[in-house]
Parts: structure tokens; sequence; C-alpha cells
């Protein structure tokens, strides 16, 4: 495959586990969207914290050992924006985790997953990466217009507004000169700021073990047809077949062990294991993967970073894990999604003609409702129908 921009697709020197300023500023790229989403499911839907940070660690350490490039790990956000809507018991979302992670096993078996894949083209991919670039920008919006509970010393309006766009200036400057260590800059300075500000109340640390347990089984029907059935077109389309593009236009033949059936698989293992510790169902989600590059990620180390933080506080600090998360700025948080979400849209510009009609109509139209299965199903359609119509011209 081709690669793309060359200050992403640099190859990295040395170890695919090298940790430098770069791996750190990449790590907490995404954290705007895993922090709101993994507390929002904590505080709402009443699943244990140290279980979601334990399990989400672990996910980031096992792709990030296997892939052996920057590896993503994301809460759905379909399921999890139906599951907090409607107040779901901890143990429906846990079924759903297992039913969608055992259904994308099957799909890593002999080839199936590469099979599906064959069915989502370049518009499609594009599409879909496009309605979440704009979904990010979106919810970068409202988490300094309206911040969630769970952030502390978070200053008056409009102040929250001011201080992400000036943090989207400074990461564009970070990114664009490869001063990676001004956005750990930004991040820090607001940590210390909050900090200082709330005198935040924590304890000794103390290790935590989650319990292993299977939902009942009466969860697991409420939980396919509510949570798994509309999650599961964007998962495969955004989550499995767009990151494996992706990873593969980012960094090239670095990213050969990054196949549909091998993301099928590490997305499979990680949310049975999560269903039954008692973590959050999650995905490596094509969007969090330019957060990272963008930000300065270039190897694996990224992974073992923000994987290795992610365990250890849910292993020993899970009772304090909403404290520790509203330290946080929220306006930094903001200011890295923003950027990460319009360099994700940005991704479109490699079609023309017809394709990009069809990416640009189908993603701003999913985005605009909220609901990036539309997206899905405007661009196959009309992908497969452009694509038909030509081969009927051809054989003429």
């Amino acid at each position: 495959m081709r690669a793309v921009e060359a200050p992403t697709a640099s190859p990295a020197r040395g170890s695919p586990f090298r940790i430098g300023t770069g791996e750190a500023a990449g790590a907490v790229a995404d954290l705007g969207v895993l922090i709101p989403l993994a507390a929002a499911l904590i505080l709402v839907n009443g699943l244990d914290a140290g279980s979601v940070l334990l399990c989400a660690g672990l996910l980031y350490l096992g792709a990030g050992l296997f892939f052996r490039v920057p590896f993503p790990v994301q809460p759905l956000k379909a399921l999890t924006a139906v599951a907090v809507a409607e107040q779901l018991a901890p143990g429906v979302i846990r079924a759903a985790g297992i039913e969608l992670g055992a259904i994308l096993l099957l799909l890593s078996i002999r080839g199936a997953a590469e099979v599906v894949a064959r069915i989502f083209t370049k518009p499609v991919i594009r599409a879909l990466q496009l309605g979440v670039g704009i979904l990010l920008s979106i919810a970068a919006y409202k988490l300094v217009a309206k911040p969630p509970a769970v952030f502390a010393g978070v200053p008056p309006s409009p102040w929250p507004v001011v201080l992400a766009a000036a943090t989207f200036l400074g990461v564009v400057f970070a990114a664009r000169t490869r001063h990676f260590w001004a956005a750990l800059v930004l991040l820090v300075a607001g940590i210390v700021a909050t900090a200082a500000s709330v005198h935040p109340d924590l304890g000794a640390p103390g290790l935590v073990l989650p319990n292993l347990s299977v939902p009942p089984a009466s969860a697991f029907a409420t939980a396919f047809w509510l949570l798994v059935v509309p999650q599961f077109p964007l998962t495969f389309g955004n989550a499995v077949v767009a990151v494996t593009d992706l990873s593969h236009d980012y960094f090239g033949e670095r990213a050969r062990r990054v196949t549909a059936a091998r993301v099928c698989l590490s997305d499979g293992i990680g949310n049975v294991a999560a269903g039954i510790l008692g973590g959050m169902p999650m995905c490596h989600g094509a969007g969090g993967l330019t957060a990272h590059v963008r930000l300065g990620a270039r190897t694996a180390g990224m992974n073992v970073l923000i994987g290795s933080i992610l365990a250890t506080i849910g292993l020993f600090f899970g009772s304090q894990v909403p404290v520790i998360l509203g330290l946080l700025p929220v306006w930094a948080l903001a200011g890295f999604l923003v950027y990460a979400g319009i360099r994700h849209a940005w991704l479109i510009a490699d079609l023309r003609g017809a394709n990009l009609v069809i990416a640009a109509v189908a993603g701003i139209a999913g985005a605009t409702l909220g609901n990036l299965a539309v997206t899905a199903a405007i661009a196959l359609a009309a992908a497969w129908s452009l694509t038909l119509v030509r081969r009927a011209g051809a054989t003429r």
C-alpha cells in the first residue's frame, strides 16, 4: 500500500518499542475520547473503575506487543451512547462485549474477515473516517461547552473554549515542528493548575484484583438487540477495515502484522476478556490511530507507556479513578481531540470525482444524524452501485 505524508510514514529507527517525547505525547492524544466515555460507563452505569482501566491498559499492551506499531484502544462509541442513555446495568454491557468479541473471533478464522473486508472499498472507508472526524470535533466542543461532572477545577465560561482553542494551536505547532514536548507541557501545566485549585484527596495505593464472572443469561438477549446489532457495522468498518488500511498508509511495511483477521482477533480477545473481568467494550478505532500518530507516536512504545499507566491505575487506584481522571484538564483534551478529528476527516482528500462525492455525502449524513451506521449503509450502497454501473458499461 502507498504511504501517506512523509512526517507520519517515516520509519522508526531501532527498537519497535522505543519511548520518546513523541510516544509520550501520542499516548495522551486520544484521552479526550477514552476518558469521558469510560467515566460515563463508570459513573452512570456502574462498571467497576479499576476493571475498566485495567482491561483498557492490557489491550493497549497486547495490541502494541503484537502489531509492533502504535495501535489505538477506544470505548465503543455507539454502544456507550445507548448504554448511558438507557442506563443499562453492568451485566448487559459486559454481555454485549462478550457477544461482539465472539463474533469478531469467528470472523478471524480462515480469512473470513478478509473476505468481508473487501466489501468496504476506499470510498466507504473514507466516508467512515470523515464521519468519525466530524464527530470527534463535535465531541471536543461539547467537552468544553458543557464539561462532564468528572472534571474538577474547570474555569468558568468562556475560558474552557478559549483554552481549548489555544491548546489546538499549540498542538498544530507541536505536530508541524515535531516539538512534541510542547503538547506534553500543555497537558502537564493543566494537571498542575487543576491539582493546585482543587487539592485532590488521594489515598494510598492498594492492590485490588478484578472479579471474574459471566453476566446472567438474561442479559445476553437484551445486549444483542439493543447494543451489538447497531454497533457491529461501525466496529467492523471503522475499527477493523479502516484501522487496517490506515496502519498500512502510515507505516507501510512496518504494519505487515496488521490484517483484518488479526485485528478481529485482537478486538475479539479484548472484548471477551473485558466482559469476564468487568471492563468496558472496546475497539481499535481508526480515529484513535490518527490521534496517536499525529501527536508523535512512531513506535509501539506508545502502547507500552499508556497501557502500563492505565493498568497500574486500574490495579492499585481503582477506587480513586474518578478523582484521578478529574485532574486532567478538559480544555487540553478537547484541543487534542479537535486536532485529531480534523486530521482524520481530511483523509478524504485523496479521493476524486464520484468517489469523493459518495464519501462526503455519506460521512456528513452519518455525522449529522449522530449514527455512523447510516454512513456505512449510504456509502456501501452508493459505492457498489457505482461499481456495478461501471462494470456494466465496460462489458458493452
